[in-house]
């Protein structure tokens, strides 16, 4: 079972421990996760499973879009549904404030979480070139339009 609830001031480390060891482009540290905590329009949620942390979403509400930031699962809870329940999470939060469109960047190789987001009704509307550093790669920018739906 997986519990998906809002990041603290006692579990923001939890989400800087899956952030290092999922991304290696200039991951977050501990204190800029803690410094969200102050963002009034960021919310980040962790997901729990098996006692331990096993993944986390964050989003930057700004009406009437949204962004993802980051959503990270670490690699050995990858293949249980973790990543969809928090993407799920982030458009129900989405639509609670509404929000009407959710947007994102993914690396144009990154195949699955490419296929995750298109799962999630997110669709390819545009590329950044160079987006990322480590090493150098194009963004696919993905957006869904939400319209108070939440499936």
């Amino acid at each position: 079972m997986t519990d998906i609830i809002p990041m603290n001031n006692n579990n923001y480390t939890d989400a800087a421990l899956i952030e290092r060891k999922c991304f290696f482009d200039r991951p977050w540290t501990a204190e800029q996760f803690s410094e969200e905590l102050d963002i009034d329009f960021s919310r980040t949620f962790i997901a729990y499973e098996a006692g331990g942390a096993a993944g986390f979403v964050n989003i930057w509400l700004t009406p009437p879009s949204a962004t993802i930031n980051n959503i990270a699962v670490l690699p050995e809870m990858r293949g249980r549904g973790i990543a969809d329940r928090l993407m799920d999470k982030a458009a129900e939060v989405c639509v609670s404030e509404g929000i009407e469109e959710l947007t994102l960047e993914v690396r144009v190789t990154n195949a699955p979480a490419i296929a995750l987001y298109e799962k999630h009704g997110l669709k390819n509307v545009g590329r950044r070139r160079d987006f990322y550093e480590n090493p150098r790669e194009d963004a696919f920018i993905m957006t869904r339009q939400l319209r108070g739906d939440v499936n």
